[in-house]
């Protein structure tokens, strides 16, 4: 029962902060209306800073805000932009320059 209960609370836990990712990414797509980056970027700004409604330290009551906050702005997201856009937040295959891979810096020559 317990071992349950911790493997449920890591589930929701990686889905928590899969759905914080999409909001950071639909910051940057060029294809997200403003209102909705608006929202995402005070969502993120609200999770990450330390003066909250209810502190974090607060144990469950801490972090059900945050969680409340990701919801609605993936919830404002799926209204405002479509699935294809939405679909390349989720799984970072959107960049500026059009490359899905990270860049890699060169290399220093050694002396």
């Amino acid at each position: 029962m317990r071992q349950h209960l911790i493997t449920s609370l890591r589930a929701q836990a990686v889905q928590q902060f899969r759905q914080f990712r999409t909001m950071l990414r639909a910051l940057r797509h060029p294809e997200v209306p403003w209102y909705a980056k608006l929202v995402c970027g005070c969502a993120a700004l609200y999770v990450a800073s330390p003066i909250q409604l209810i502190p974090n330290f607060i144990p469950v009551i801490g972090q059900l805000d945050d969680v409340l906050v990701i919801g609605l702005s993936i919830g404002l997201l799926k209204r405002s932009v479509s699935s294809t856009v939405l679909d390349q937040c989720r799984n970072g295959s959107h960049s500026p320059l059009g490359i899905s891979t990270p860049l890699s810096l060169p290399k220093a020559p050694s002396s």
